[in-house]
């Protein structure tokens, strides 16, 4: 007697154990890191040094009409909380004429949200300049200096170049920027001249042009080689700037290249770019001269007398890998530089060479004049006599305050510009349309939501409910994934972006409840249809969603500033809705109608 085998009945519209525990685990974790953004911040101040408030600051303060709504002591910084943006700024202009250190004061934001939220990680979501409010620079890099510098660079190796070889008689000189001209001697054999030209003037390479009329040859830099000089002054400059903005402590800046020699610098919260400007606009270099007192080539010092120097440095600053300012053993501020490997061994092998010899150091800073033009402001700020071997670690002192020594410090740890900046435009926009962004932002948000609310309950009755609850569960998520994504910043256009991703997820809805009602209507049990509907919808679902999400990933590669703050909230949405759509909202249906066996109603 044969037996007959069952087939397995299939268990429709079942959520493991372990889909929840993940499911409730993501809600949860992101519900938390969303939390401060929702309690929201204030503007604060930050006094780096000290833990406390000095009685005359405090009476200052007090003076001018600004309430401090906290105070908040660590071991090294004291935070006051204003407020409004404006005491924010104010108190930091006082508390500067009250001479304390610039660079010491930083504006910051102090979260609302209780502090055993923040000491677990949790921070709020950071705000664009849009929102946030605060100042926008607009730099030129100018380029005619670096072309201009590797011009002189060609000259002296030329003119080195054929003393080395004993080859006189020769003139050369700059004829224009990127362009010398080397004159031979009547009757001379051209041979040796020319290999030496093309050795000193990169001519094989490519980098300099050659052509030939007599006894003259012409050096023209090529059209390449501007290129690259002109790409890579304006890439390492955006580096060192990224550098200088995080040494002045402001926080959430944005630093992006615009244009072919532009760098545009956001300062979110900073509406008294003061400092910011003469950090970001000084050219700072250091070079070390052997000082001779009977040499034709002569600097100032601080006091306003000639110091003689060798015409070329014995070291610049492009050696410096570190600086740091600190108080000598007889109180006096000074600055401890570290040199790389091969500057380290550049100034050692000098320093035995000249033992007893004094050694001058030139600060050569670069300042647009009343004319708009960026002029060398060069100064000997130290003699000293080298009373023994140097190695890669040395101080330089003589300097006249603390504050200066720490402002020189920053500027030769951040990097020497590899070409001088100026400030083309600078905008400020005010903490009250920055507020009004905000509103207008939210506003948006709030009656998309509601809207999107009342047209889901209307048409789905219960089914509506559980979209609902979806919705606010994608909302939580997108902002807790925002707050934990490193670098994402939340601009106005990251708002409309938060807006579309919440319209996209009632798609989502709409897709599977619509296939569900179809399956209803053709007699199949709730149960069935409810089954039906999520796996017929799901591949149309996951099909939009990946073609927006490459759209997206390019807007985000290709884009700047407002473009990726709009295609970062885009991705997130995208995955945040396909969680709560499909998979949070099954895990709400299947165990109140999963198992309904009802035949056509109204869902």
């Amino acid at each position: 007697m044969n037996s007959v085998r069952k087939k397995p009945r299939l268990l429709h519209n079942r959520t493991s154990a372990w889909q929840y525990a993940l499911l409730l685990l993501m809600l949860l974790t992101f519900g938390f890191y969303s939390l401060p953004t929702f309690f929201g911040e204030q503007p604060s101040l930050g006094l780096h040094g000290q833990s406390s408030l000095s009685a005359s600051d405090a009476k200052l303060l007090a003076t001018e009409g600004i309430v401090l709504q906290q105070t908040i002591a660590s071991a090294d910084k004291l935070e006051l909380v204003f407020s409004d943006q404006g005491d924010q700024q104010r108190a930091k202009q006082l508390l500067e004429q009250q001479g304390h250190d610039s660079a010491a004061l930083t504006l910051e934001f102090h979260a609302k949200a209780p502090t055993w939220i923040s000491q677990l990680g949790a921070t709020p979501i950071k705000l664009g300049l849009d929102l946030r409010g605060g100042s926008q620079l607009l730099i030129g890099v100018d380029l005619d200096f670096v072309l201009e510098n590797q011009t002189k660079n060609l000259v002296d190796n030329l003119r080195t170049g054929l003393r080395e070889a004993h080859l006189r008689g020769g003139n050369v000189s700059r004829v224009a920027t990127g362009e010398v001209r080397i004159v031979l001697p009547e009757g001379t054999e051209q041979g040796a001249w020319l290999t030496l030209v093309k050795e000193s003037g990169g001519v094989r390479q490519g980098q300099w042009l050659l052509t030939r009329s007599g006894q003259q040859l012409t050096l023209k830099m090529s059209e390449a080689e501007r290129t690259l000089l002109a790409n890579n002054a304006v890439t390492q400059n955006l580096s060192i700037l990224k550098k200088r903005i995080n040494e002045l402590g402001i926080v959430e800046a944005s630093v992006q290249r615009q244009g072919q020699d532009g760098i545009r610098i956001e300062l979110p919260g900073v509406h008294n770019p003061r400092q910011a400007k003469e950090v970001i606009g000084a050219t700072a270099s250091l070079a070390f001269y052997q000082a001779k007192p009977d040499s034709r080539f002569v600097m100032t010092d601080k006091e306003g007398r000639s110091v003689g120097l060798d015409r070329k440095p014995v070291l610049t600053g492009d050696h410096i890998v570190d600086a740091r300012a600190s108080m000598g053993e007889m109180g006096q501020p000074q600055v401890g530089i570290v040199l790389d490997a091969l500057g380290g061994s550049k100034m050692s092998q000098f320093s035995r060479q000249h033992v007893g010899s004094p050694m001058a150091t030139v600060f050569t800073e670069y300042k647009t004049g009343s004319s708009g033009k960026l002029r060398a402001h060069s100064q000997v700020i130290n003699v000293a006599t080298i009373q023994t071997a140097l190695g890669n670690q040395f101080r330089i002192t003589g300097l006249g305050s603390m504050p200066e020594a720490q402002e020189l410090a920053m500027l030769l740890r951040a990097g020497a510009l590899t070409a001088p900046l100026k400030i083309l435009e600078e905008r400020s926009i005010g903490p009250t349309l920055g507020m009004q962004n905000i509103e207008a932002g939210f506003s948006a948000l709030v009656f998309g939501m509601v809207g999107m609310m009342v047209f889901m309950l209307c048409w789905y009755r219960k089914f509506g409910w559980v979209a609902i609850t979806a919705l606010f569960g994608n909302l939580l998520m997108q902002v807790g994934m925002l707050a934990v994504l490193p670098g994402a910043v939340l601009t106005l256009p990251g708002i409309a972006g938060l807006v579309l991703t919440v319209g996209m997820a009632v798609d989502t809805h709409v897709l599977i409840f619509e296939r569900v009602k179809d399956r209803l209507r053709e007699g199949a049990s709730l149960a069935g249809a409810i089954d039906f509907g999520y796996r017929s919808a799901f591949s149309t679902i996951f099909d939009a969603n990946i073609t927006t999400l490459i759209s997206a990933v390019v807007l985000y590669a290709i884009g700047s500033g407002p473009l990726q703050g709009f295609s970062i909230t885009l991705i997130l949405g995208l995955v945040s809705s396909m969680i709560t759509g499909i998979w949070g909202t099954r895990a709400i249906i299947n165990p109140i109608w999963g198992k309904s066996s009802q035949r056509l109603q109204r869902v």
